[in-house]
């Protein structure tokens, strides 16, 4: 049941992502909802899940609005992998590991993407300088991330936590 609770999850976020959560951005900065899932999963059940999570919301993005296909999915992967790792030594009924995670998510998301985008001379900012994008963009998107993503990790611990998810589907 717990694979298509994740599904449903990315599937919904993929959709508001593009419509509805395009108004909730700060001065041009939009949260990224995909990475607060990722980032819950994570911690929440370990690398294995945030990686596969990750991977899976990617392609899906890719696929529906990227102009080459595996950018996210391999950053996203990458990024569910990384913050994966502290599964284990992480309380997970606070919302402080949360706060960091996000906000360490989505400098770690970035960095791949950028990278990824100019070797694949899909760089989407030609001009823009690193400085200008990590003082402008990366930071202040990592803040927000943090701020919201402890409020949604709240509700993914809880939702994780039911009952109904132990349950197979055969």
């Amino acid at each position: 049941m717990r694979i298509v609770v994740i599904c449903a999850l990315a599937v919904v976020n993929v959709i508001l992502e593009s419509t509805l959560f395009q108004y909730t951005r700060i001065y041009g900065i939009k949260p990224d909802f995909s990475i607060m899932i990722i980032v819950a999963y994570a911690i929440i059940r370990g690398s294995a899940y945030g990686a596969f999570t990750g991977l899976g919301i990617g392609l899906l993005i890719d696929m529906l609005y990227g102009r080459t296909i595996g950018i996210n999915a391999l950053s996203y992967m990458v990024t569910g992998y990384i913050i994966g790792q502290a599964h284990e030594n992480v309380f997970k009924d606070s919302f402080i590991p949360s706060f960091i995670f996000n906000l360490l998510a989505v400098i770690i998301f970035q960095h791949g993407f950028l990278l990824l985008s100019y070797f694949s001379n899909n760089f989407p900012s030609m001009g823009i300088s690193y400085v200008h994008m990590l003082l402008n963009i990366i930071l202040p998107q990592s803040i927000y991330n943090a701020v919201i993503g402890s409020i949604v990790y709240r509700y993914i611990y809880k939702l994780d936590e039911a009952p109904f998810m132990n349950r197979r589907i055969y």
